[in-house]
């Protein structure tokens, strides 16, 4: 059943993003009245602060954040003038007065500024957004301070508003990856996954569901001149340390096996201390890897030099020797299989060249069965686990494979595979991205996540999976598994007391720059 709303704009218009937000959102949410205000100004301090209006416009400005019209058709349309209380605005009360006449209880913000909540406004829920995780950083800018703090990502959270600033109650919250070099990138980013929590929120909002804090952080005020040139300072260094990285280095991936006790043990990792197989001629490198069913093969990603396509090969398990070629021709990773009633299949990825498939034996591509349901996905990692009678594919997709999880639910193995109703059920660059199957130790279940907060590859996070069902998910961080001795893990397999992993070593090279320049043209043709 949808929720009767209101919507709060300005001057009939809104920004990309969050049209977007309303439109991912019509599942849920009945639009019945449209409130313009039309007189909604934010004073500014120009001298004081030119400095960060600058970086506004160079920083803030892109395709999220365009203002358009809003299709008002269907919803009554009220315009009015908001009174003001220094930088507080209110709504007049016979506004307050239609919203209530309507039977309307819920309002959706996307317009004015600080609201004051007295009145009419205090029988109603006001749900509205804040970029920036109110633990750490409340007020404003949106992600300059993350960037500026070098923090691991940047908060977005929808809020039942109350009259302290950023402190309502909290019905979703996510976080998006910082591009530390980039404020734009940055913000282009935390507005486009802004787009999926409105949903999130409105189905947690049915539920009397929200998110508890632990404590309410900094109220941060906009940044003088001087902090926004040492941001410029840092972005710029950073940037440099970037190209220069780009250039003149690469990862160097690789696997390795090492002897498994249980989760608590895997705080403490050392390459040196495990089997490392030789990178066969022909190939850049190895990773992603996993068992077969049986354990006595490992199944994993192979770099082609010629043609810089993932193939996927099989290596023996105990002598880590080449073993066969499975699949080339195309772009595969993540080599997944699962076994069901006694018939191994393999998942590989195969983004960018098909929807998401189950290899039967021997894994031709040609003998493919594609996931019903999902006949015009592109996902990242799929991993399919088996739990409570039904068929769960966690995955990403192409284009926030960083930040997002998403779950799919199926009755039987081959579907049909629906979208699970909290997806994305993580929103996180540290832990959203599938770093290997899921595993069941003491009774509880386990997900590995790969930690791209500060770069790709660095870390992976063990996650406690707390309910798995088809309405809810929910995990919590247990761990994180890194090496001492080199970067990663990105993915983990364990089979009876041995667990393979890849990591990688930075190492130097004249050509990294030109390898890097030909790869993405090749994946571009």
């Amino acid at each position: 059943m949808k929720i009767k709303a209101a919507l709060i704009v300005d001057d009939l218009s809104l920004s990309e993003w969050q049209k977007r937000a309303i439109e991912d959102s019509s599942e849920y949410l009945d639009i019945q009245l449209v409130l313009s205000c039309r007189n909604s100004a934010t004073k500014k301090s120009v001298i004081k602060h030119c400095g960060y209006y600058f970086l506004n416009i160079l920083s803030l400005k892109n395709d999220m954040t365009r203002r358009v019209q809003l299709d008002s058709r269907g919803s009554e349309v009220i315009h009015f003038d908001s009174d003001y209380e220094g930088a507080w605005q209110r709504i007049p009360e016979d506004v307050c007065a239609r919203i209530l006449d309507k039977g309307i209880k819920l309002v959706i913000k996307f317009g004015m500024s600080l609201l004051r909540i007295d009145g009419g406004l205090q029988r109603l829920d006001i749900l509205s957004y804040h970029h920036g995780d109110p633990e750490y950083y409340r007020g404003r800018p949106a992600g300059f301070y993350e960037i500026y703090e070098n923090a691991d990502s940047v908060g977005i959270i929808v809020q039942k508003l109350s009259n302290k600033l950023d402190a309502g109650e909290v019905l979703v919250r996510g976080y998006s990856k910082v591009h530390h070099h980039s404020y734009k990138k940055t913000s282009r980013n935390f507005y486009l996954n802004s787009v999926v929590l409105l949903r999130k929120a409105l189905v947690n909002y049915s539920r009397g569901e929200q998110v508890v804090l632990e404590k309410l952080g900094k109220n941060y005020r906009l940044p003088s001149n001087f902090t926004v040139f040492k941001f410029f300072c840092k972005t710029i260094f950073r940037g440099l340390a970037r190209l220069s990285y780009g250039a003149f280095f690469e990862k160097k991936w690789n696997v390795v096996a090492l002897p498994y006790n249980d989760i608590p043990s895997l705080q403490e990792l050392s390459v040196s201390a495990g089997k490392i197989p030789k990178v066969e001629k022909g190939y850049t490198f190895y990773a992603d890897p996993f068992f077969s069913a049986d354990g006595k093969l490992i199944r994993l990603e192979a770099l082609n030099a010629s043609n810089g396509l993932g193939e996927i090969i099989e290596l023996k398990a105990q002598s880590l020797d080449f073993s066969r070629v499975i699949l080339k021709g195309n772009h595969f990773s993540y080599p997944y299989s699962f076994e069901a009633s006694g018939v191994e299949y393999l998942i590989p990825e195969v983004a960018s060249h098909s929807a998401p498939c189950l290899l039967p034996p021997p894994f031709a591509l040609e003998s493919k069965k594609l996931f019903q349901g999902m006949e015009g996905e592109r996902i990242l990692d799929g991993t399919l686990f088996e739990h409570g009678g039904r068929y769960y594919l966690f995955c990403g997709q192409a284009v926030s494979g960083s930040d997002n999880l998403y779950l799919y639910v199926g009755e039987s193995l081959e579907g049909p595979y629906t979208s699970h109703p909290c997806n994305p059920v993580v929103m996180n660059p540290g832990s959203a991205r599938m770093g290997g199957r899921i595993f069941k130790e003491g009774g509880k279940l386990y997900r590995f996540g790969q930690n791209n907060s500060y770069g790709y590859g660095s870390s992976l996070a063990v996650n406690e999976i707390e309910v798995l069902d088809p309405e809810h998910y929910s995990e919590k961080r247990v761990a994180n598994l890194a090496f001492q001795d080199a970067r990663g893990p990105h993915t983990i397999d364990i089979h009876g007391q041995t667990m393979i992993l890849d990591f990688y070593q930075d190492r130097f090279s004249l050509l990294a720059g030109y390898r890097r320049l030909v790869a993405r043209l090749l994946s571009k043709g």
